[in-house]
């Protein structure tokens, strides 16, 4: 039978990945989830890019050493940490696609994966995989910054939009939090929107009902640039968690929150949930 709560881990042996599996095994304990842990393969890039004939390359290998490597990491964390049921697998193929394929076939509650910092050719050819997740899965995604080793849960900040009153969404922050103190702000960067001053007290209200056991607040700020404004306020902040939601609205709108949850990786020095709609 298949586990009710799984926390998806995409681990590519990076040390960014690593702090992410330590990260998200410390709130599988919380929350009594199953952790899986996930590793594609990938054909090399310069073969797929040149359209090179399947007989060039033989995954079979490689597929066979990732899982001898990710089983003895995962052994050595059964070890350190009692009381997890951890999973593995590794798959061949694309790497964005078969991490949505996987989030559909396990449905996790929550997905976590761990950015790191490219550079030159390789930025190019890998991109940004966390900002590309972003709309194509449907689980929340905690991004855990390269280097975060330490889960602190106490200070959070929420980018409330103003689109609406309904905090439904925000429940796998209560999970994650269950019955544990926090100050959970939400940040609204706003320019004379009358429709967002007509949801601030039916949202606020929302707020104190879900988050019975933390401090709930409202933070609105004037500005014209919301992804400059969010930035700035957010290093003044300095919160142990920021979340987002990746709202589905139009063609712009959806380029919108792409585009600010794409800066938000990069210069968010804490981990990140996005939860996706």
């Amino acid at each position: 039978m298949k586990p009710t709560k799984i926390i998806l881990v995409a681990h590519d042996f990076s040390v960014a990945s690593r702090n992410a599996l330590e990260l998200a095994t410390m709130i599988a304990q919380q929350t009594n989830s199953t952790i899986y842990v996930y590793h594609v393969v990938s054909a090399p890039v310069m073969l797929e890019m040149e359209g090179a004939s399947a007989s060039v390359y033989s995954p079979e290998e490689d597929i066979k050493a990732a899982g001898a490597l990710l089983r003895r990491g995962v052994t050595y964390l059964r070890k350190r940490v009692r009381g997890v049921n951890i999973a593995l697998s590794v798959d061949y193929g694309f790497l964005i696609p078969n991490i949505a394929k996987k989030v559909e076939e396990i449905e996790p509650w929550l997905t976590v994966v761990g950015v790191k910092k490219r550079t030159g050719l390789d930025k190019v050819v890998f991109g940004d995989v966390c900002a590309n997740l972003v709309g194509k899965i449907k689980s929340p995604m905690l991004v855990i910054p390269l280097n975060y080793k330490k889960l602190k849960l106490g200070k959070w900040v929420y980018a409330w939009d103003g689109k609406t009153s309904d905090v439904d969404y925000l429940g796998v922050i209560k999970e994650i939090l269950g019955r544990k103190p926090a100050t959970i702000t939400a940040l609204n960067i706003t320019h004379y929107d009358e429709d967002t001053d007509k949801k601030i007290n039916a949202f606020k209200n929302g707020m104190k009902k879900l988050f019975t056991h933390q401090t709930t607040d409202l933070k609105q700020v004037q500005g014209l640039d919301k992804i400059g404004e969010f930035e700035k306020v957010l290093r003044q902040m300095e919160p142990n968690m920021v979340a987002v939601y990746a709202h589905h609205y139009n063609l712009w709108q959806s380029v919108f929150h792409k585009r600010f949850s794409r800066q938000l990786f990069k210069f968010t020095k804490s981990p990140l949930l996005v939860i996706n709609e």
